[in-house]
């Protein structure tokens, strides 16, 4: 019986909720915007970590297994040995380069990390915009021990393609991995490789790339202090943040988070950036300088920031290496700081040399990037194992916790930072009260809800019983199928007739993307197929999240202290995530017949959210759920079981209570009084 509800949301182009209207993008110009004072860098350097490790995939950070390094095929040139190193960064994960030292070192000497760009031959090019053997050579000869290793899919790094289809790339955000992610990790590793040699000294490492290699380099070293001189070459822009899946993942510009935030989050370790003119950074020296010598300032270390700008394309060639090598042997060598030191004439090996496999009659001539022995299905295989590795933490034993109220604190913190939604609510409004009419004793009053300041769009409407009863909760309503699937033919469904019935006062929302929402995102410009869309976009998901957690704050401003959650079907994902975020309700109620938390039921488009297995999925979720009484309407075992384990361990819920007759009747059940 179709449902017959007035429209609450006016049929006017101004009725779309502005969460879906103020689109950013990759060459959106951000403002390059320096703290005032030290307190406030220090909130802005944690929150930069924070988003960055989230979005790397990397909150909390995975185990560091034993790199195991293969060093192999070592020869002498130039004064200089160099070897092919090959490791496994994580299960899964394999990182590869070539490992350059001086033939002759006394105490152990500094170490320089050299990711690369998108150049076409990756660490093996060699030409007059850049030569990634040639800067780890003049290093090596410079009295530096360089690892220069390959981007993920690039040369010898052959098992994981380095840009991933769109079903690849949604699937495995869900575990947390990315292109940026994995690379950013191998090269926290590269870290870890280079501290480990005996000829090192790990109290004086520094960093160095182009380009992509450059977005490495600022996002290894924010991450990393053991970093200790930063030089990314020809990439810091506040209106280009970077083009490529290795530079951008989901969840990472969330918030507005841009290149210049990780730059000054480094502060104030010694930084030098080039920057040319035929590139994004043509405006570095006028507008993202300025604001990085304010962020040095705080410190009084405004001699640690150099910056310098030739009229050149997009490289790293030699005028800039000529005046890079300085900076890395003044701070890390102690000697005088120098304009240039002009590069040697310097043989280059054989490329065959170099690689650990024979190149292929293309090699340098194929971009983007292909691997050369790899293909997607050892992609799926390989994220797989890293998926399982990234994620190894979110669901343990309940019966093995010391502490499961601390670890599900910690937990919905990060629950809070992947939906990334406001929980700091106040003083919601109702902006538009429309309707009023009666219906099955009682009186039914339509309404649109929103934020103050933030134009969202909830059409709700509120049931008022004729014969209230003071002891009774307030429910809130959800449907995946919205409002309406509680209305039929200009009555009430059985459930919410059963409530009224109760003297339960109810809310029954439209969630984002549902009933009256439908065609809202639709209508808007966001391009969620576009690879990049969520590092800086929310999901639907988040902002339904967000819908059923700002409908909570209005009943309690409407003075309900005992409150209860119904939901079904659609509505039960976001409604668990929402229950693991909110103050303690009363109770909890989920029809999870036919719900899934398999992969594919998260990929679908409304419930999409990158890093949800990095709190274990819906039964993470419910472990987290933050009611008196948690009522689950036929669970499957796995998930009944892990849910009653945390509450016997002693986390929430308090109560756990199952049905497999009558999702009525649990609910029912649910907001009894004890």
């Amino acid at each position: 019986m179709a449902s017959t509800l007035p429209t609450l949301i006016p049929d006017q182009a101004a009725w779309i909720d502005h969460r879906l209207l103020n689109v950013h993008y990759n060459e959106y110009a951000f403002e390059a915007e320096a703290p005032a004072t030290m307190e406030e860098w220090r909130e802005r350097r944690d929150f930069t970590r924070s988003q960055v490790a989230l979005a790397a995939g990397l909150d909390p950070m995975p185990t560091r297994t034993p790199l195991e390094p293969r060093i192999w095929d070592s020869f002498a040139t130039e004064g200089i040995i160099i070897s092919k190193v090959r490791f496994e960064s994580m299960p899964g994960l394999i990182c590869t380069g070539n490992l350059y030292r001086p033939e002759l070192i006394g105490n152990p000497a500094p170490g320089i990390l050299s990711p690369h760009g998108h150049a076409m031959a990756g660490r093996l090019q060699d030409n007059e915009l850049g030569s990634a053997i040639r800067r780890a050579m003049m290093l090596a000869r410079l009295g530096f021990v360089v690892f220069s290793y390959d981007m993920l899919g690039v040369v010898d790094n052959n098992e994981i393609v380095h840009c991933w289809p769109e079903e690849v790339r949604r699937q495995a955000s869900l575990y947390g991995a990315s292109p940026f992610g994995l690379q950013t990790w191998n090269s926290l590793r590269a870290v870890d490789f280079l501290c480990s040699l005996p000829e090192v000294d790990a109290n004086r490492i520094g960093c160095t790339g182009e380009s992509g290699g450059g977005s490495q380099t600022w996002t290894v070293s924010l991450l990393d202090e053991r970093i200790k001189v930063i030089a990314p070459v020809c990439m810091l822009s506040s209106h280009f943040q970077g083009g490529c899946q290795c530079e951008e993942a989901p969840l990472l510009r969330i918030n507005g988070l841009t290149s210049f935030d990780v730059l000054a989050a480094c502060a104030p370790r010694p930084l030098i950036l080039p920057s040319v003119t035929q590139d994004w950074t043509n405006l570095n020296l006028r507008y993202e300088i300025p604001a990085l010598r304010k962020v040095y300032a705080l410190f009084g270390e405004e001699k640690a920031l150099k910056a310098f700008q030739l009229d050149a394309p997009h490289n790293y060639n030699l005028e800039s290496r000529e005046r890079v090598y300085p900076w890395f042997c003044h701070w890390l060598l102690n000697q005088s700081l120098r304009e240039k030191i002009i590069e040697d004439s310097l043989e280059i090996p054989p490329l065959e040399k170099l690689a650990h496999h024979p190149l292929p009659e293309n090699f340098g001539k194929v971009y983007p990037h292909q691997p050369v022995n790899g293909d997607l299905w050892q992609t799926r295989e390989k994220l797989g194992l890293i998926g399982k590795h990234l994620c190894a933490d979110a669901l343990p034993a309940a019966t093995s916790m010391k502490e499961p109220a601390q670890f599900q604190a910690a937990r919905a913190e990060l629950v809070g930072e992947i939906v990334n939604n406001d929980q700091n609510l106040k003083d919601v409004a109702v902006r538009v009260t429309r309707p009023q009419w009666r219906i099955n004793g009682a009186r039914a009053w339509g309404c649109v809800i929103s934020r103050r300041n933030v134009g969202d769009v909830i059409p709700a409407v509120r049931l008022y019983p004729d014969q209230p009863r003071e002891e009774a909760p307030a429910i809130l309503l959800l449907s995946g199928k919205g409002k309406s699937a509680f209305f039929l033919g200009g009555a009430l469904a059985p459930l919410l007739e059963a409530m009224v019935a109760r003297g339960c006062p109810c809310l029954v929302p439209d969630l984002m993307g549902n009933g009256e929402t439908t065609e809202m995102p639709d209508k808007s410009p966001r391009d969620e197929h576009h690879p990049h869309f969520f590092a800086f976009e929310p999901t639907l998901y988040s902002m339904r999240v967000q819908d059923i957690l700002t409908c909570l704050q209005l009943m309690r401003e409407d003075g309900y202290q005992r409150i209860c959650l119904v939901a079904a079907d659609e509505a039960v994902k976001p409604a668990l995530c929402a229950l693991a975020l909110t103050l303690r309700l009363h109770a909890a109620v989920f029809d999870l017949e036919n719900q899934s938390d398999a992969p594919s039921a998260w990929l679908e488009r409304l419930d999409y959210q990158p890093d949800i297995y990095k709190v274990g999925g819906m039964k993470g979720l419910a472990s987290l759920a933050n009611a008196d009484r948690l009522a689950l309407f036929k669970p499957d075992d796995p998930f009944l079981e892990y849910v009653n384990a945390f509450a016997k361990a002693g986390g929430t819920p308090g109560t756990v209570l199952v049905g497999r007759e009558s999702f009525q009747r649990l609910v029912e059940m649910a907001i009894r009084d004890a």
